[in-house]
């Protein structure tokens, strides 16, 4: 079933440069538990309700001075409103999230969430209880951290705030970072995770290598954050010695691949990429390709299911 249903005609999507307050207001205003943040029709982030409760209000940060830049998950786990049910579904049990943006061509145009699939029967009780299992394993990790359970009673303060935003953002990280890896692996046919980050970086180096680095940074900045330091370093291009026999070539000499191996590797691992960058950033990256590079991005790329 697609979540064309879950489409709306009406978001309520902030700048990155508005306040916590605004962020609280527009949902009590509109009886919502998360606002988006966008700019120029891209979606950069999500805020919800919890995010300001535990990281503005219980870190005594000042809601008016505060920036939705500052506590909003910009790890988005978003999907293509053609997507299914089923596939929001892989995603909030993978990310450990209830919330799904909607996007068409990288414009925000709706949001499926865990309520409201439950609330139209599009999920069973089973599994909407593996998607709060999976949201409680990352909040054990917090306890474990000594986040929530502090050995020595303390007021918070602004530091510990932004702290547990941190945190929080990098258990998102971590989920998004992983699934992509996941991806790789299945489509490409790897050994391991180790295998798949290794094609990854290897695929995505050279692409920054070849592409002018501003357009690099665009690209770089829809991928996982993990990635974004190594990448950067890389964006120095455009270095037209890049080709696509010399990525094989690297496939092959880093991974152990025979010849008629690395060209398959290539093709999965783009597939897996384009189908988590939105169509107008791949679009943008392979106008900047030579004509021998622009086949490497699938038409219709595949969807990411967790």
């Amino acid at each position: 079933m697609s979540l064309e249903r879950y489409r709306r005609p009406r978001l309520v999507i902030l700048r990155p440069s508005a306040t916590a307050y605004e962020a609280a207001r527009a949902m009590a205003d509109n009886h919502i538990g998360a606002i988006l943040v966008g700019q120029d029709q891209q979606l950069l982030g999500i805020v919800t309700d919890r995010d300001l409760a535990l990281d503005v209000i219980a870190g005594d940060l000042d809601p008016h001075a505060t920036t939705v830049r500052e506590v909003m998950s910009d790890e988005i786990a978003a999907l293509e409103v053609g997507a299914t049910v089923e596939e929001a579904l892989d995603i909030m049990r993978e990310c450990a999230c209830r919330r799904v943006p909607l996007v068409e061509d990288g414009r925000p145009v709706g949001m499926v969430t865990l309520d409201d699939l439950l609330l139209y029967g599009d999920a069973d009780q089973a599994t909407a209880s593996a998607v709060i299992a999976a949201q409680l394993e990352v909040g054990a990790r917090f306890k474990e951290e000594g986040v929530f359970h502090p050995t020595e009673p303390a007021r918070p303060g602004m530091a510990d705030g932004r702290r547990r935003a941190r945190r929080r953002s990098e258990a998102r990280a971590e989920g998004t970072h992983r699934r992509l890896l996941g991806e790789v692996e299945r489509h490409a046919g790897l050994a391991g995770k180790d295998k798949a980050e290794a094609a990854l970086r290897i695929v995505l180096g050279a692409l920054c290598r070849r592409l002018a680095p501003d357009e690099a940074r665009h690209f770089i900045a829809q991928l996982p954050s993990r990635m974004h330091e190594e990448l950067e370093r890389q964006a120095v291009g455009p270095d037209r010695s890049v080709t696509t026999t010399l990525i094989q070539s690297e496939l092959e000499d880093r991974l152990g691949l025979g010849p008629d191996r690395a060209p398959a590797v290539l093709s999965a691992v783009l597939e897996v990429v384009s189908a988590s960058v939105s169509a107008g950033e791949i679009d943008d990256v392979r106008a900047q390709l030579p004509a021998a590079m622009k086949d490497l991005f699938p038409i219709a790329p595949v969807r990411l299911t967790g």
